[in-house]
């Protein structure tokens, strides 16, 4: 069993759960999570002797999935750290111009960082920039992500630490003070330190390791051959949840990524807050199974058939790259849209039935208080709704 993962992240799947899905397959499988998140999933099936794939639009979850999952080297890393540091101790900041902070990003920072921690972190991340385009060996590229993730995790926190804000691993950032005397550079020592031993300690608890690939990908759209998995594992984000990417990109814009393209990216995810004027009978149907469309306002109805549709060519991808009598198991909790119960189970049963998949089994389980995606606020049948999560696995026959 693992240690602790290595980045904060809210809605994380529960590491039992995959464990008890992967733990049956013969080793050395296939296992994929197109939308990989913190990277239980591929953690777990490493553990258990698979090779693992996986992929996400979130950069951040990329590079924190990418960092959990691949073999550390302590000494390495501790050089990098130093040389790291050494080097931003150089940087002119007269001089330096970090070519992905264009003048809306330049503003956002501007709002959600004090002025003494933008000149700290501007120094890490021209020196992370450099090393990003120019370092070519496997094992100092690999101490790189792991203090991109270090640096990150004095950023996206609960409590006020590199920022202004807080709650910004909770996804609901807002700014509580104006200036800060936080030190950057004593928390991302601090912070690599931790990061370290929880690194080489889940290394000395999973021994056997497959192979594992981590990269950007879109679960409606990926990038494999048919039938090239034995397994898939997954938690699809649901309809009006945790938008990840609103505390994410105050970690992300110190990271090579304006505000534009992460925009771009947070409005065509799976289950964002978006329409669409298009109609199509089958994300109709599949939303038809997921609440009363009657009962919401056309805004809101085209916002769950846009979702459905999401969950359409999610599921078709699905089978196509599952090999005949793979296994494909998605973990969801329930949603709430305008006091509207949206049943996203439903949904994702629906479309893999239409895909061609053979749902084999379906099961629910109370959600810890701890981990509940979302605050109940209701009282009553939907408040208990709310707190349970559906298990879904299908068969490709």
């Amino acid at each position: 069993m693992q240690t602790r993962t290595v980045h904060p992240f809210p809605a994380r799947m529960a590491p039992e759960l995959a464990l008890t899905s992967l733990a049956s397959l013969p080793t050395n499988s296939i296992v994929l999570d197109p939308m990989a998140g913190s990277g239980t999933v591929l953690r777990q099936a490493l553990s258990l002797g698979h090779n693992a794939i996986g992929f996400d639009m979130d950069p951040l979850a990329v590079l924190m999935s990418r960092v959990w999952t691949s073999q550390f080297d302590a000494d390495a890393a501790r050089v990098e750290l130093e040389s790291v540091l050494q080097e931003a101790g150089t940087v002119d900041l007269r001089r330096v111009r970090l070519p992905w902070q264009d003048e809306e990003t330049k503003a956002f920072i501007g709002y959600w960082f004090g002025h003494p921690q933008r000149l700290a972190l501007t120094r890490l991340a021209a020196v992370f920039d450099r090393r990003r385009r120019s370092i070519r060996s496997q094992s100092r590229r690999m101490a790189l992500d792991v203090l991109q993730i270090a640096l990150s995790r004095i950023i996206v926190t609960k409590e006020q630490c590199a920022s202004l804000a807080r709650d910004t691993s909770h996804s609901r950032p807002h700014r509580v003070v104006l200036t800060s005397s936080y030190d950057v550079v004593e928390g991302f020592k601090r912070s690599s330190a931790q990061l370290f031993a929880r690194l080489v300690a889940n290394q000395a608890v999973n021994h056997e390791q497959g192979q594992v690939a981590v990269a950007l990908g879109d679960a409606r759209a990926i990038d494999l051959d048919d039938g090239s998995v034995d397994a898939i594992m997954t938690s699809p984000p649901y309809l009006n949840a945790i938008d990840y990417m609103r505390g994410h990109r105050l970690s992300l814009v110190w990271l090579g990524h304006s505000i534009s393209e992460l925009r771009s990216i947070r409005s065509s995810t799976i289950g964002a807050e978006r329409s669409y004027d298009a109609q199509c009978s089958i994300a109709d149907s599949i939303a038809a199974a997921m609440c009363d469309l009657d009962r919401l306002d056309p805004k809101h109805c085209k916002m769950v058939i846009r979702y459905a549709g999401d969950l359409e060519r999610m599921m078709h991808q699905a089978n196509r790259v599952l090999r005949r009598g793979g296994t494909a198991t998605y973990v969801l909790g329930n949603s709430c849209l305008k006091e509207i119960f949206i049943r996203n189970s439903e949904g994702v049963a629906r479309a893999g039935i239409h895909a061609g998949l053979t749902l084999a089994k379906v099961a629910e389980r109370d959600l810890p208080a701890a981990s509940r995606y979302l605050p109940v606020t209701q009282t009553g049948s939907l408040s208990k709704r709310m707190r349970t999560e559906t298990i879904l696995t299908f068969v490709r026959e």
